[in-house]
C-alpha cells in the first residue's frame, strides 16, 4: 500500500487515471448512440410532416362538410319561405285578376281570314274560293257529330269542284269564269247539271253555307234558340227542298244531336266549357260576327252567277 498522503498511482484500479479513461469511453458510446439516434428518427420526421398535413386537410374538409350542410338547411329555409309567399300573394293582393290562358280559335280565325278574301270587287276569286271551303272543312269537322254529315257532304261536293279548275286554272280564275267554261263545254243540259261537274259541286257548297250561315248566326245571341231549334229551321229553308225523302230523313237525324249554344261556342273557340269565361264568349261570338258579314255577300254574289248562266239545278238527290 502506498505511504499515507502520497497520489494514488495511474496503474492502481480505480485510480484517477483509470477514471479519466472510463469516463472518455463513457463519453464516445454516448455520442456514438446519439448520432445513430439520430440517424433513426431522419425517417420519421417528414413522414410526421406528412401526418400532420393530413390531419390539417381532414379537419378542413370536415369545416366544409359541416358549412355546406348549413348552407342547404338555409336554402331549404329560404326555398320553403319563397313558396310560402308566392302562394299568399293572391291572398295578399286579392285585386289582381287571376291569370287566363291567351284565346287562339286557330281554325276559326282561319276560316274569317280565307272567305274574307274571297270576294274581289264582284267577282269571286276560285283559287281562294276553294281555300277557305278546305279551312272551313276543318272547322266543321272539329264542331263534333252534330256537323259531321255536312263536313262529309261538303267534302265530296269540294271535290267535285277542285277536280275541273286543277285542269284549267286560268280559265276558272274567278267562279263566274269556270262555270261559263263548263257551260259552253256542253256537259251540262241547260239547268240539268252533270254529276260530277264543278257547277254541281259548287251549287251544293252554297247551300250547305247558307244553312250554316244562319245556323252560326243564331249562336250570336245569348238568349236566342236552342242550335238544334235553329237548324231544323235552317234546314228546311236551304237544304230540305233539295233533298229527297231518305235525306230528309237521316239529315234531322243528325241535326238532332246539336249540343246546347255554350258547347258549340267553346269547340269554335277551342277551349274546354270550364275555361269558357263571359269574355272568350264575347270574342268568339265577334269572330263568328265577322265569318256571317263574310258569307253574306259571298253567298249572294255566288248565287247571282248561277242565276245569270242558268245553273240553278232545282232537282231533288
Amino acid at each position: 500500500a502506498p505511504p499515507l498522503g502520497s497520489p494514488p498511482l495511474p496503474f492502481i484500479r480505480g485510480g484517477s487515471a483509470t477514471t479519466t479513461a472510463t469516463k472518455s469511453r463513457t463519453t464516445k458510446q454516448q455520442q456514438r448512440q446519439r448520432r445513430h439516434h439520430h440517424r433513426g428518427n431522419l425517417l420519421p420526421g417528414p413522414l410526421k410532416l406528412i401526418g400532420n398535413v393530413k390531419q390539417g386537410l381532414d379537419k378542413i374538409g370536415d369545416n366544409m362538410q359541416n358549412d355546406w350542410k348549413k348552407f342547404s338547411r338555409g336554402m331549404q329555409t329560404v326555398q320553403g319561405n319563397i313558396g310560402k309567399f308566392v302562394v299568399n300573394i293572391p291572398r295578399a293582393l286579392p285585386f289582381l285578376p287571376p291569370r287566363k290562358r291567351q284565346l287562339k280559335c286557330s281554325k276559326l280565325d282561319d276560316v274569317c281570314n280565307t272567305f274574307s278574301a274571297c270576294l274581289k270587287g264582284s267577282e269571286v276569286d276560285t283559287a281562294q274560293l276553294i281555300k277557305a271551303c278546305r279551312a272551313h272543312l276543318i272547322f266543321m269537322k272539329s264542331g263534333g257529330s252534330s256537323l259531321r254529315l255536312v263536313a262529309k257532304d261538303l267534302e265530296s261536293n269540294l271535290q267535285k269542284a277542285e277536280k275541273p279548275f286543277k285542269k284549267s286554272p286560268k280559265q276558272g280564275k274567278t267562279l263566274s269564269s269556270l262555270l261559263e267554261s263548263e257551260r259552253d263545254s256542253g256537259i251540262h243540259h241547260g239547268n240539268i247539271l252533270k254529276e260530277q261537274s264543278a257547277a254541281m259541286g259548287l251549287l251544293w257548297i252554297r247551300r250547305s253555307l247558307a244553312f250554316q250561315l244562319e245556323l252560326y248566326s243564331s249562336l250570336i245571341d245569348q238568349e236566342g234558340p236552342h242550335p238544334r231549334d235553329a237548324a231544323y229551321e235552317a234546314y228546311a229553308k236551304h237544304l230540305s227542298p233539295f233533298h229527297g225523302w231518305a235525306l230528309r230523313k237521316v239529315f234531322p237525324a243528325s241535326l238532332s244531336q246539336m249540343p246546347d249554344r255554350e258547347a258549340f261556342i267553346a269547340k269554335f273557340g277551342e277551349v274546354s266549357l270550364e275555361e269558357l269565361t263571359d269574355e272568350y264568349d264575347r270574342e268568339i261570338v265577334n269572330k263568328l260576327k265577322s265569318l256571317v258579314a263574310a258569307w253574306d255577300p259571298l253567298i249572294s254574289s255566288w248565287e247571282k252567277d248561277f242565276e245569270r248562266l242558268d245553273l240553278e239545278d232545282m232537282r231533288r238527290v
